[in-house]
């Protein structure tokens, strides 16, 4: 019986055991999702894509797209080819056929559009730009009204005068030539995206439920002949070939909340410092490895606060949330001004401003650095900072902020 069972000290502590599981379980569930932010792909901390080499190929059923398209893809080129076709109608030369080029044919493998021989305003057109051999980069091409705009890393590279351009994608990675390369999170539209749509979206995952989205891989398969449309339309791909591997493109887990200007810092960037996410930027002294990147989002506020924790004075309201993949130490530079509002007028102290992190939205923060050194008047540089995945804000113990 109950009663006779609860009558040992070892049947109650049984008993106290399984019910603290049980609540620790329930309570997991119900944790909203700021108290963690590092969620890959599959809720998984490795990311895959496909290799293509000679003769690989995906295969869909997609039909044509005329009035208006864009193309996404992030891609990494293995080597010096030309003639790298993105997508195509068809595996030979069909007069008519347009291709997204990755590398232009016998023009020093520039990013470019191929309407095929046979029909009138045939040929190769290219813009003034090249992918790099070796890293990740995200190209897109957008059409409408006769004109193509190709952007890589989300700045525009050129236009292309085309009559009658057509978004071609019944084969993807090839026509007579390969892709040659490695490519990840690639994604179709029936309509035009603008810049700022680009550049918002290219370091994170879609819903696969936006707005004109018609087909949308995000290699999530990781094994297998079969690419998974992730969008709504079913447009699954057939693999010839192209095999596996596991992908560094830099693509992070950012909260809905903190999706404004998101940047990234990762190999393409270099030495140079990275996209300003209103007011925040990164720099390192060393080009990163292929394997480490941060991608990070501010909260979408400009202004400061009174405070007396951690014996500040003042504290941005703006917020920035990072999402690390590898190992990555890099100065964070701040303008104060365009974080918060600031309108200078005082000679700003260095260490006077202190890097704050926390390491979920409902955390305490805590102090991570002491700011190193002023330049530009209100740029605030905190050196040599082991980046963590979590959020970060800059507090004052002055007034200038």
């Amino acid at each position: 019986m109950i009663k006779d069972s609860l009558s040992s000290s070892g049947a109650y502590i049984r008993l106290l055991i399984l019910l603290i599981i049980l609540i620790n379980d329930s309570w997991a569930q119900i944790l909203p999702s700021s108290f963690g932010v590092h969620h890959k792909k599959n809720a998984s901390t490795v990311n895959y894509a496909l290799s293509f080499d000679l003769n690989d190929y995906i295969l869909t059923n997609a039909s044509s797209v005329t009035t208006a398209w864009t193309a996404e893809v992030w891609y990494k080129r293995t080597g010096n080819y030309t003639g790298m076709n993105f997508t195509n109608n068809s595996q030979n030369n069909v007069a008519g056929d347009w291709s997204l080029r990755l590398a232009q044919w016998k023009n020093t493998n520039k990013l470019g559009v191929t309407k095929y021989k046979g029909v009138s305003g045939s040929g190769d057109f290219y813009v003034n730009s090249s992918t790099s051999i070796g890293v990740w980069e995200h190209v897109a091409w957008t059409y409408q009204n006769n004109v193509v705009t190709i952007y890589k890393n989300g700045i525009s590279q050129g236009t292309l005068n085309l009559t009658g351009a057509q978004l071609m994608w019944k084969y993807i990675g090839r026509n007579v030539r390969s892709v040659y390369g490695e490519v990840d999170e690639i994604r179709f539209w029936d309509d035009k995206r603008t810049a700022t749509e680009i550049k918002d979206n290219m370091f994170k995952e879609l819903s696969g439920t936006e707005s004109n989205l018609i087909a949308y891989y995000k290699m999530t398969d990781q094994s297998g002949s079969t690419v998974t449309d992730n969008s709504s339309n079913n447009n699954n791909g057939i693999i010839t070939g192209a095999t596996w591997v596991t992908s560094n493109a830099p693509i992070g887990s950012i909260n809905n909340s903190y999706q404004n200007n998101i940047e990234a810092l990762w190999e393409k960037t270099g030495t140079s410092d990275s996209e300003l996410s209103d007011g925040l930027s990164m720099n390192v002294s060393l080009t990163l490895a292929e394997t480490n990147f941060v991608v990070y989002g501010n909260n979408g506020t400009q202004s400061s606060s009174s405070t007396s924790i951690l014996g500040l004075s003042k504290l941005s309201d703006r917020e920035w949330q990072f999402d690390e993949t590898g190992t990555v130490s890099a100065d964070i530079i701040i303008d104060i001004g365009t974080a918060t509002g600031y309108s200078g007028g005082a000679t700003l102290v260095a260490n006077n401003y202190k890097l704050l992190y926390k390491s979920c939205s409902m955390c305490d923060y805590s102090i991570k650095a002491d700011g190193a050194s002023v330049s530009n008047t209100d740029n605030i540089t905190f050196s040599s900072v082991a980046i963590q995945d979590g959020f970060y804000s800059i507090g004052s113990n002055d007034t200038n902020l």
